[in-house]
Formats: C-alpha cells, structure tokens, sequence
C-alpha cells in the first residue's frame, strides 16, 4: 500500500523572508514545510479563523477536491 502524498501548496515571498525562514528552519534542525505547517496550525487557531470556520462548517469537510 503507498502513501497518500500530502498537498501541497506554492507560496511567493520577499527574499529577505525566504532567508530568515530557511535559517530559522535550520537553527531548529526542522523542515521547511513543518515550520510552515506550524504557521499554518498557529494562524487557524486564532479567533478570527475559527469564527469562518465554525460559520461556513468548514470543520467538516472531508474532500480535498471541494474547494
């Protein structure tokens, strides 16, 4: 059975962003992508989020593809 591969998703940044995220990244001995998929968790977390998340039920989706 193989792995489901993860989505993934392409973001552009200021070079002076993209440097201090890939130090950080390495001061941590952590990837790239799970630093960002902590932002990610920190920022959904936040009020704000949770509010359209709760108001439009997006907890429940299921389906990658529905968006």
């Amino acid at each position: 059975m193989s792995a489901k591969r993860k989505p993934e998703f392409r973001v552009f940044t200021d070079e002076d962003v993209a440097i201090l995220v890939k130090t950080l990244a390495a001061l941590r001995n952590t990837s790239i992508s799970e630093l960002f998929n902590e932002a990610l968790e920190l920022w959904l977390s936040q009020p704000e989020q949770q509010k359209l998340i709760e108001k439009h039920n997006l907890d429940e989706i299921e389906d990658s593809d529905a968006i």
